[in-house]
């Protein structure tokens, strides 16, 4: 609990970020954003405290450099790790837009799903009629699905968003559905095609150390999540990597990691700022790629 003179010393300071001499502005936005969150809530009473314009967008970019920063701490401990969750990734990127998020909220919501899935699962079936449940829940029953590309905001590379309203980007829909089918224990990872995301029914689970061959061995077949996880095969990617007139390479046809769909997606939605003209969160989101090594 801070003491009354450290709170009006901290008051004292926030009221200077309205000062017109840049450089004592300046001086008092470094000195605030290293306190941390802890100083949060005072400047959300002083934004809520005033009717000035420029003093709220001052307090508004004060906050988020303190929240960007909790964040990159928390993405570099996660990265350097080196077991890259997919649902620990996924809630990181999604703080970029909503600071306050927790995991825990995200898990109960696919614990949710699981169970739907789990009353019609059936471990005896083949893994084409296990996916044919699957799909019949997700896409079907719940109704998830991708959204119009002309119509991709940022909300669809946030996983809160995605299980609110059902649709997003085909990486984040891809993302969630491998979520899910792991807590059936069905052995499903990413395909990264070129400018196309896609899913991978491995035999097992995967050791991403191994060679490229192995990764290849493990598939059993593919499934599109921009079409419902329609079923297709090796054939049809050399036809679409013909049509696209790109050379196959190995990577084309093997399950992707954990970490490559988390780096995905923090690419794409930062090509979504680039193309919006928004250069200061494209280059944050550059920041927590470069995390991604």
């Amino acid at each position: 609990m801070k003491s009354k003179a450290d709170r009006k010393e901290l008051e004292a300071m926030i009221h200077l970020l309205d000062d017109s001499d840049m450089e004592v502005y300046n001086h008092v936005f470094e000195q605030l954003s290293k306190m941390g969150s802890a100083i949060i809530p005072e400047l959300e009473n002083a934004w809520s405290d005033t009717f000035d314009n420029t003093m709220q967008e001052r307090l508004e970019e004060l906050i988020h450099k303190i929240q960007f920063q909790d964040l990159y701490n928390d993405f570099e401990a996660y990265a350097n790790k080196g077991e890259y969750d997919l649902l620990t990734g996924a809630v990181l990127i999604a703080r970029f837009a909503y600071p306050e998020l927790h995991e825990d909220s995200i898990q109960e919501e696919l614990i949710k799903i699981k169970r739907e899935v789990w009353l019609e699962f059936n471990y005896n079936l083949t893994p084409l009629e296990q996916i044919s449940i699957l799909n019949q829940v997700y896409f079907s029953n719940l109704g998830f699905d991708v959204t119009n590309p002309n119509e991709i905001s940022e909300s669809d590379f946030f996983i809160n968003k995605t299980l609110e309203a059902k649709k997003a980007h085909p990486i984040l829909i891809g993302l969630l559905y491998c979520l899910i089918a792991r807590k059936v224990d069905l052995p499903i990872y990413g395909l990264n095609l070129p400018n196309h995301f896609a899913l991978v029914f491995c035999k097992h689970a995967i050791d991403f150390s191994r060679g490229s061959e192995d990764l290849r061995n493990s598939v059993i077949f593919y499934m599109n999540p921009h079409s419902k996880g329609t079923i297709f095969t090796k054939n049809e990617i050399e036809d679409y990597l013909s049509k696209i007139e790109t050379e196959p390479k190995p990577d084309f046809f093997s399950p992707c990691s954990d970490k490559r769909i988390i780096k995905l997606v923090i690419k794409n939605l930062m090509q979504y700022y680039i193309s919006k003209n928004d250069a200061i969160r494209s280059r944050e989101l550059s920041m927590l790629i470069g995390l991604v090594l």
